[in-house]
């Protein structure tokens, strides 16, 4: 089985390096445009694919429509696949966190896997439902070497694969090469271990 990774178009509290988790903030201009070339070129390269699943998040969403159009494909919403919860610093920027919160922001980027924001998710809590609706994914999909499936999710559901399934260590998550804004990562499932797969044709520089 193939798994692609779509990483939402970018939004305003992305481009102003906001802490953006279950906030549900729309795409913005760019960002449509993203979404739309990344659906243009995937359709022309790959088959249709069995399913597209997305983030419940309007930023998800969104990203998924044009994919949707174009491969005639209904959107399946996963709230499992949404960003990291930040709780109370949702939509602060580093700099007004440091102003306001320095003490505890600093215990959890000591330890983000055990530590969480106040009122807002730890990496592990962040895994445990990501890692439960790949598990079932696999169950559902073991038997179909040849089927494609599209994930589109956000920028740290995306490193948790990349960390735990690719490299096999929660503790890369920080170190992997993270996936851009309406950039894809193609996976494929050899029955024991994912492996990335380069997708080729793909044009960067729309981020």
């Amino acid at each position: 089985m193939k798994l692609i990774w779509i990483r939402h178009g970018e939004t305003d509290s992305n481009r102003e390096r906001k802490y953006l988790g279950h906030s549900d903030i729309p795409l913005n201009e760019k960002g449509e445009q993203q979404a739309r070339e990344l659906a243009r070129q995937l359709s022309q390269q790959l088959k249709r694919p069995v399913a597209l699943y997305a983030s419940d998040l309007l930023r998800c969403t969104q990203t998924a429509r044009p994919l949707a159009d174009e491969w005639g494909l209904p959107i399946i919403s996963v709230p499992a696949l949404r960003e990291l919860s930040f709780g109370d610093w949702e939509l602060l920027t580093y700099e007004e966190l440091m102003r306001s919160d320095a003490e505890r922001a600093a215990r959890w980027y000591d330890d983000p896997y055990r530590c969480s924001p106040p009122n807002g998710e730890s990496l592990q809590e962040l895994g445990h439902r990501v890692d439960g609706w790949l598990r079932k994914l696999l169950e559902q999909r073991q038997a179909a070497a040849d089927e494609t499936t599209v994930c589109v999710a956000h920028g740290g559901v995306i490193r948790w694969f990349q960390a735990v399934w690719l490299e096999n260590d929660p503790k890369r998550y920080w170190h992997v090469d993270g996936v851009g804004h309406g950039e894809a990562l193609l996976a494929q499932w050899d029955g024991r271990r994912w492996r990335r797969l380069r997708l080729e044709g793909l044009k960067r520089g729309t981020t």
